[in-house]
């Protein structure tokens, strides 16, 4: 199996950690599977890093910049949404601030998008 699709097996395990965490009610938990979905994504679609390895914010810039060299897009709310992520997964890691149901089905469809334009090569 090559680089990316064991990148996007691994999202995709995120990914059904986080519906099955949501569908319980767990949204903080699930929030942060659902971040590490985009994240595994993101990594399939940029390939290895030039140096270690992907840092959670240095990703972004990359990803954005491969998708659209490729001539794929995200919608401008999914692409701010994303940029916010890695931030509201901190803060359902290692903060008490409430994370809403309403919240994480966005980044449930912000998942749902990421994986549409990575997977259409």
């Amino acid at each position: 199996m090559d680089w990316k699709n064991k990148w996007l097996n691994k999202a995709k395990e995120h990914y059904k950690a986080g519906l099955k965490l949501y569908n319980e009610g767990f949204y903080r938990d699930s929030l942060s599977r659902l971040y590490y979905s985009a994240y595994s994504l993101m990594v399939a679609e940029c390939g290895k890093a030039p140096t270690g390895r992907w840092t959670h914010k240095g990703i972004l810039k990359p990803f954005f910049k491969s998708i659209y060299l490729k001539e794929k897009t995200l919608s401008k709310t999914n692409s701010e949404r994303l940029k916010e992520f890695y931030e509201r997964r901190r803060i359902a890691d290692y903060e008490l601030d409430t994370i809403e149901k309403e919240e994480v089905k966005t980044y449930i469809e912000l998942i749902e998008n990421i994986f549409e334009v990575v997977k259409n090569d």
